[in-house]
């Protein structure tokens, strides 16, 4: 195995266990926002590795898989294009794996919309606090978006207190959740920050003097950030650097599709499947994948209208004997013509990865 991008490939086809194709690998690291795509990222346990590549390519994948192919690292299945790791594979990936480990806190599917947004923040405030208290007001900006700009601009008009303290303040918060990360992650981290004489550093720059994978420090970086989001909590202990993302924890289930969004306020307000697909003029089984997806988001949220207890019993017991996400061996097991595929997504949906 030469990259850690081979990793994370392998490891994404060693957990669909050959259930699905590998292009459903690059709708997950793409953070395709469609509801196959959404449900495989919770079923199959990949939730970490949504959307931590945007811009992957198919060419890049159909590479590496002819590559593993050639080494003994996958094995072809039944299906076109799916494909089981063989033994030669687990043994080689483990191997990999123990020497770059795989990151701790990283969330893709629950930061990939906030992570750009709140570094970019991050990263601006700390470059232009330090250009204030250093006196020098003309600096040229490292990040571009107008969006981000104004946001610093309304947090330091909101934050009127002196800019030496708001500095000191915020290097506090940093240092007492950085403290927690590795070396590593930490030295990532600070290298990529820019302020007074330092420009932040690329992640091919930052590889080369740490004597590591490019695209291994690339996740390292994206795993900092995720564990900085997953610490901030409440704010309460981190009330600067929890206010960049305020207005992202203010905007309902940040999770969900925007259709999905919909109709969910619909079922909120009592409406039926059929009702509300014949009101967004939508096809039912578009709102029963918005529905898979709402269950896969809150596991709490009640199906009771959907699937009866005993079913939803015989269904969990058969997806726990057989081990597969396969709707059709599960609806043979249950052996129960009146269960739909869709009571078994539903099912599998709130079984998340268990």
């Amino acid at each position: 195995m030469n990259n850690y991008l081979q990793a994370i490939i392998l490891y994404a086809i060693k957990k669909f266990q050959g259930e699905r194709s590998i292009y459903a690998i690059y709708h997950m690291l793409q953070g395709k926002k469609s509801s196959q795509t959404i449900q495989d990222a919770h079923l199959f346990g990949l939730t970490n590795i949504f959307g931590t590549m945007p811009v992957f390519t198919r060419q890049q994948l159909n590479q590496n898989i002819e590559q593993f192919l050639n080494d003994g690292l996958i094995d072809p299945t039944d299906k076109p294009d799916a494909y089981e790791i063989s033994e030669h594979g687990e043994e080689t990936l483990a191997g990999y794996l123990f020497d770059n480990p795989f990151p701790t806190y990283l969330n893709g599917w629950k930061y990939q919309n906030i992570t750009p947004v709140f570094w970019g923040r991050l990263n601006l405030l700390i470059q232009t606090i330090s250009h204030i208290v250093h006196n020098e007001r003309r600096f040229y900006p490292i990040q571009r978006s107008p969006k981000i700009q104004y946001f610093v601009k309304e947090f330091l008009h909101t934050n009127r207190q002196d800019r030496g303290l708001i500095a000191m303040h915020l290097y506090e918060e940093l240092v007492s959740l950085l403290e927690a990360q590795s070396e590593l992650k930490k030295d990532i981290f600070i290298l990529k920050l820019t302020g007074v004489n330092r420009i932040g550093l690329t992640f091919e720059q930052i590889a080369k003097r740490k004597a590591a994978e490019e695209e291994y420090v690339r996740f390292m970086f994206l795993d900092s950030l995720h564990q900085l989001l997953a610490e901030l909590g409440d704010g309460a202990d981190h009330p600067l650097l929890a206010s960049l993302t305020f207005d992202w924890k203010r905007g309902g289930n940040p999770h969900l599709t925007q259709s999905t969004q919909t109709t969910l306020q619909y079922l909120q307000a009592g409406r039926s499947m059929g009702e509300i697909a014949e009101i967004r003029r939508l096809k039912q089984n578009t709102i029963e994948d918005h529905l898979v997806e709402i269950v896969l988001s809150d596991k709490s949220f009640p199906i009771a209208d959907y699937v009866s207890l005993e079913d939803e019993r015989d269904i969990a017991a058969a997806i726990t004997e057989l081990g597969t996400k396969k709707l059709k061996a599960i609806k043979q097991m249950v052996d129960n013509k009146e269960i739909s595929f869709f009571q078994i997504r539903l099912i599998l949906a709130k079984m998340g990865d268990q």
